[in-house]
């Protein structure tokens, strides 16, 4: 059993990841627009820090009742992930979109109201998504947990992503050019 406070640039990915994400498969991998018609900058700014909030209360919960101590979860403001704010959410992206939310179930699950709260209900309409975004990627025996299967590429990802980290490129034909173009410089 893993229970560790959830550093804040992961729940930031997480809530950027449920403001974008669809279920929608026409959609995939497009994302849709924060801000939907009818909707203020205040109030999305208001439901965003709302459910980063849950995320963390669930996850200090966890954290709180596996140590035995009360442990409250730092207030939280919401700093979107500038990387999805563009017009595509690529492959690699969505794969550190998925490990990230295993890593929150996983370290926020060990506490009797988990089950039941908001935090999970958004963490499984993601997973929906991801799912629908995913849905042709091709699966593979996990390299770290026997007998798992998961998506090619999901043990690349990491568990406490950071902005300092950030994301792997997805490797085209384009990629590859313009990191040989920059090799040669």
């Amino acid at each position: 059993m893993r229970a560790l406070p959830v550093p804040q640039d992961v729940v930031d990915l997480l809530v950027t990841a449920i403001l974008i994400s669809s279920t929608d498969i026409t959609q995939s991998p497009a994302r849709v627009p924060i801000i939907a018609p009818g909707r203020s900058p205040a109030a999305v700014l208001a439901d965003a820090d709302r459910l980063g909030q849950q995320l963390w209360d669930e996850n200090y919960a966890s954290v709180s009742f596996a140590n035995r101590c009360h442990l409250p979860a730092p207030r939280y403001e919401w700093r979107p992930v500038a990387e999805f704010m563009g017009d595509r959410v690529d492959i690699e992206q969505i794969l550190q979109i998925e490990r990230s939310r295993l890593y929150m179930e996983e370290v926020s699950c060990h506490h009797a109201g988990w089950d039941d709260s908001e935090a999970n209900r958004q963490l499984s309409r993601l997973e929906q998504s991801i799912e629908a975004r995913l849905y042709f990627h091709p699966r593979e025996a996990s390299p770290q947990e026997p007998g798992v299967v998961e998506y090619v590429g999901l043990s690349r990802a990491v568990d406490e992503w950071t902005r300092e980290i950030g994301f792997r490129s997805s490797l085209t034909v384009a990629a590859a050019a313009k990191a040989l173009d920059v090799g040669d410089r």
